[in-house]
Formats: structure tokens, sequence, C-alpha cells
């Protein structure tokens, strides 16, 4: 027989929704583009079991990310980390790492004749 009950002690009620909404103000350029924002925001929202939602206007980005948490504190940590890593700069996905690209081209070929 299965126990379905709170595994968190103390924990007396289940998680709640809790919609954060954050606004950004673009000085001097130094934020990324919307799209690449927006995808970078997306991929640290997954990683958390969050969503997230940006509106661009001419100043300011303003982010909702909604999370599931058991507090409205561990919401709010959950959505500055999110906002923190996705403000972080990212290597283009295409270009593999130094260490990588060395590795591979040190290593001999060896003919099977």
């Amino acid at each position: 027989m299965s126990d379905t009950g709170l595994m968190v002690p103390g924990m007396d009620e289940p998680p709640r929704r809790y919609n954060l909404t954050i606004t950004m103000a673009r000085e001097g350029g130094r934020l990324r583009g919307p799209v690449s924002f927006a995808a970078a925001a997306d991929r640290a929202a997954w990683r958390r079991s969050a969503s997230i939602v940006s509106a661009y206007t001419a100043d300011p980005i303003i982010t909702v990310v909604i999370v599931h948490a058991p507090s409205r504190y561990a919401a709010v940590a959950v959505a500055r980390a999110v906002i923190s890593e996705a403000l972080q700069p990212q290597l283009p996905a295409s270009s593999p790492p130094a260490g990588e690209a060395r590795g591979r081209a040190a290593v001999p070929r060896t003919s099977a004749a």
C-alpha cells in the first residue's frame, strides 16, 4: 500500500500558483535582444519547473514568471533565479567549447588498411 501524504514536515497545504511580475529597464542597451532573452528565460524557467511570459515595450521589458511554490518567498526566489540566469551572457550554441575543439583536432586519424 502506498503513502500519498505530503512529504515535507510542517507543510500543511499543497503548493500554490504565484504570478510574479518583473520589470526591467533597458539601460544603455545592456539587455539582450528580445528573441535571445525569451529563449534564455524559457530554458531557465523550464529548469525550475516554472513558466514565463515576456512583453517588450519601448523601454522596459515586462516579464511574468509563473511558479508553483509553498510560499511567496520561495516563489520570489525562483523568479529571481530565472531572470538572473536569463540575463547571463550565453555562448553561441554552434561553437563548441575551446577544449573540445582542440581535443578533436589533435587526434590523428588512422587508416584501417
